[in-house]
């Protein structure tokens, strides 16, 4: 699936403003591609889009969990820095 640059930036954005986020996205990026199906799955059923925010955090942890975009996010965030 290819995630469009405006949900990126607004991740990336959102990783600026609470390190926390960023912390999620780190730990998402070494997990498996199993790991990141299960927490995926965990997060469907934990947050069941009640709220705004409950969608938007399980919207979140749907694209960190597709293939490679934590990475990616991770890999812009350091190119930001340097």
């Amino acid at each position: 699936m290819k995630i469009n640059e405006k949900i990126i930036n607004e991740i990336m954005t959102a990783c600026l403003k609470d390190t926390r986020l960023f912390s999620i996205v780190i730990d998402i990026s070494q997990k498996s591609e199993e790991e990141r199906y299960l927490i995926r799955k965990k997060a469907s059923v934990v947050l069941n889009e009640v709220n705004g925010v409950e969608k938007e955090a399980l919207k979140f942890y749907y694209i960190l969990t597709e293939d490679g975009v934590a990475q990616e996010i991770i890999r812009r965030m350091n190119d930001a820095v340097k």
